[in-house]
């Protein structure tokens, strides 16, 4: 029986990081690059499954922004993550080939 006990917080979890992702996304859609950053790192705190694609993202704001350096930081822990994203991989390689000029 107690083995059952805490599921219901994963759940919650889940739903809540995957709320936050979505209010990210529409910031971002907004051009409200602040506020989606932030929500982006506070996904990427919560350590579930969207922590790669919010690390990502925050990484392009950054670079949009011109600090590439601390972008690249983020795409080689979103790399770390998971290293067989395609997206991640293709925006870091991108990112060090345009630090390297």
């Amino acid at each position: 029986m107690t083995e059952n006990l805490g599921r219901g917080l994963g759940v919650f979890y889940r739903a809540s990081e995957e709320r936050l992702f979505k209010q990210a996304l529409e910031a971002d859609e907004r051009g409200e690059y602040i506020e989606a950053f932030h929500l982006y790192m506070k996904v990427a705190e919560m350590r579930g499954d969207f922590k790669v694609k919010a690390l990502n993202n925050a990484a392009i704001i950054l670079a949009e922004n011109g600090f590439t350096s601390r972008a690249i930081e983020l795409l080689k822990k979103a790399s770390e993550e998971d290293p067989s994203n395609r997206d991640v991989r293709r925006n870091l390689e991108t990112l060090e080939e345009e630090a390297e000029l």
